[in-house]
């Protein structure tokens, strides 16, 4: 399902999709921005506009209202997240969902310019765990092109399995990260790094470069060298080859990990929108995945442990 907004010859885009989920969640219909939790921002595509003259809350109310009242989807719920504030609306049932960090790399003339702006602590982490790597043979940091496409995608597999182990609930969609990097590579947005040692992967990382804005996207390492922390070093790595690059903007994306604390200080904030269809089977799913969701997360946090969402 795709929904648009036009005014004064001015174009707003936003694909969404109908999620029919499974009776572990009560058959409830879903309906989600393409990508959902695989994508981190889900801003509506402005065509041939400026997002500051263009009225966003007046894109916002339309669509809401049409969903409410002539959608051609049943649906249980609407969840939008993932929204730029600059994006979105005003109205009942935005809230405030996570934060996304951010580096402003327009200060730094050479890349040796941003380890010294780091904290002390991670700062001589960073240099001692290099040392250490370094001790057992070649540490190389490789930028894949479109020239390499073939050599991409032979790392691939050892990458998205180093990545499941560590995030173990990341749904990876057949085929989607092979496509990726093949036509990612082929138009230039795709950055897909790794660091060796030797001529062994330690870290890998897949993300985007657009419009003078870095995405790290999608990290991972290898168990073997974990107590070496390349992960760290290879964003160390990332954000020097962003500022090599001349790029704005280094975007951790969202989320408040604890690994990301110690490279900014900025975040922006990310904005959320919830409504729940007004028939009473939907109220009847809503209610039994709320109250199952309730009660698993106090079970799971009683006991220390991890599920996905």
């Amino acid at each position: 399902m795709f929904s648009g907004c036009r005014s004064t010859g001015q174009m707003v885009f936003f694909p969404l999709v109908l999620w029919r989920r499974n009776w572990k969640n009560a058959f409830q219909k879903l309906l989600i921005p393409v990508g959902y939790s695989d994508y981190d921002y889900h801003d509506p595509i402005a065509a041939k506009t400026d997002k500051n003259t263009f009225d966003m809350a007046s894109f916002w109310h339309h669509l809401i209202e049409f969903l409410n009242n002539k959608s051609p989807q049943s649906y249980d719920r609407i969840i939008i997240a993932g929204i730029h504030k600059s994006f979105a609306g005003i109205s009942a049932g935005w809230r405030n969902d996570t934060i996304c960090p951010w580096t402003d790399l327009t200060p730094f003339q050479r890349a040796e310019d941003f380890l010294p702006t780091l904290k002390r602590s991670l700062r001589g982490d960073l240099r001692r765990q290099l040392r250490r790597m370094q001790e057992k043979g070649k540490v190389s940091f490789i930028v894949y092109n479109r020239n390499h496409e073939k050599e991409a995608l032979a790392r691939l597999e050892p990458f998205l399995k180093a990545h499941s182990r560590r995030w173990p609930g990341a749904y990876k969609a057949p085929s989607f990260h092979e496509n990726i990097i093949k036509r990612g590579l082929e138009s230039g947005i795709l950055h897909y790094s790794v660091l060796r040692i030797n001529e062994t992967s330690a870290a890998w990382h897949l993300g985007f470069v657009y419009r003078g804005r870095f995405y790290y996207y999608l990290p991972a390492q290898n168990e073997e060298f974990d107590r070496l922390s390349p992960g760290k070093v290879l964003l160390l790595k990332c954000v020097e080859n962003a500022i090599e690059r001349k790029l704005q903007i280094f975007d951790y994306l969202r989320g408040e990990e604890n690994y990301k604390a110690g490279w900014t200080d900025k975040t922006e904030t990310l904005w959320s929108f919830q409504m729940d269809g007004g028939h009473l089977s939907s109220r009847l799913k809503n209610a039994a995945v709320d109250k199952l969701k309730t009660r698993l997360k106090k079970v799971l946090n009683q006991g220390n442990i991890y599920a996905a969402d």
